[in-house]
């Protein structure tokens, strides 16, 4: 019986489907103990909190890590395009999965989601309240 993950990635188109078959595989090997669910509608992955997230876009995957924004200036290839926490990196071959150094932005980031639950660091940090005059 197949996961509602699986469902997702065989209903991709066959080149989306290569590089999210090998983003999955990579996810899973390098961090042990990552937790795999449909949520939203897309495959994520939870390790000490929201981790990633595998999304199809037009004609390639694109990967979201969820305390992207924290390390996305240490990567080149990852793109924050104003959101708060997320940043993503947008693969559109299997080649692209190396030269864009996908394995070293999932290993700092399974190290980053540790060191932030062991820190209680929220994922979205809360405005500064005004002070009253």
């Amino acid at each position: 019986m197949q996961s509602p993950v699986d469902d997702y990635i065989y209903n991709l188109s066959i080149a989306q489907q290569d590089i999210a078959v090998k983003v999955r595989q990579m996810i899973v090997t390098l961090v042990p103990g990552i937790q795999e669910k449909l949520s939203f509608k897309i495959p994520f992955y939870h390790y000490h909190g929201m981790f990633c997230y595998i999304n199809a876009i037009p004609n390639g995957i694109d990967v979201g890590f969820c305390r992207g924004k924290d390390f996305a200036s240490e990567f080149e290839h990852l793109e924050t395009k104003g959101r708060a926490i997320v940043a993503t990196i947008r693969l559109y071959s299997v080649k692209d999965i190396q030269q864009k150094g996908l394995r070293e932005i999932i290993v700092v980031a399974a190290l980053w989601n540790e060191e932030a639950k062991k820190k209680k660091l929220p994922m979205v940090k809360k405005a500064a309240k005004k002070q009253k005059q």
